[in-house]
């Protein structure tokens, strides 16, 4: 049935007996974050991305399931965030969008990296203009616009590789304990002070801007 085919992306939920609420999608590939800070941000950029397509009813991001399956497998590897490509739209944006949005490239499906796919490219828009684009169209209280931007430039960083992920900052944490012997051993100790680490960070108690792009002081 449908919800087999998508339940790695979105999941449509039906509405309640007797309620008012209606149709909802649900947005499922995030993983939960080491801080508050890096949940805030995906949830809020997922909102305002949502919001945007909204506003902008004719942006079209439709690919291909098969193409989807590809993405996610792809996903899995090991840094695929900087070493994979994905399968997107090319040209997702309608004609009556701003020239220097717009692309003549057809709406063919390419492959991207996750950076051409969030930052944007010469030829791909980019999905955190678009969310610009959308903020720049609505009124928004200028303290409320700076707390949005750093979860924007969080995304951002995390799509270029200049803001590791989490495995990566795991794997980096355990490559270099004293205790590590390069032999894909994960010792008792090792697993130890890692859990420790990242409830420390968690609790903004230990400093980790490799992690986040902000010291613990602004988390």
């Amino acid at each position: 049935n449908i919800q087999s085919t998508n339940w790695q992306n979105v999941r449509f939920k039906p509405p309640p007996p007797n309620s008012p609420i209606g149709w909802r999608v649900e947005f499922r590939p995030l993983e939960v974050q080491v801080t508050e800070f890096e949940n805030a941000a995906f949830s809020v950029f997922t909102v305002l991305l949502a919001r945007a397509l909204l506003a902008f009813s004719d942006i079209n991001m439709y690919i291909p399931v098969t193409k989807m399956d590809i993405n996610m497998q792809r996903a899995h590897s090991r840094d695929a965030v900087l070493r994979e490509k994905f399968y997107f739209r090319r040209n997702i944006l309608g004609d009556d969008k701003s020239s220097e949005l717009a692309t003549d490239r057809g709406d063919d499906v390419v492959e991207m990296s996750a950076n051409e796919i969030v930052n944007g490219s010469l030829d791909f828009v980019g999905l955190v203009p678009i969310v610009q684009m959308y903020l720049d169209s609505i009124e928004v209280e200028d303290g409320v616009r700076s707390k949005i931007d750093t979860y924007i430039d969080f995304v951002r960083g995390r799509a270029d590789g200049s803001i590791v992920t989490a495995a990566a900052w795991m794997r980096n944490f355990v490559r270099s304990h004293p205790a590590y012997k390069y032999d894909s051993v994960v010792s008792s100790e090792i697993n130890y002070d890692l859990v420790v680490a990242l409830d420390e960070i968690g609790q903004r108690k230990r400093n980790a801007p490799e992690l986040t792009g902000i010291e613990i002081g602004s988390l």
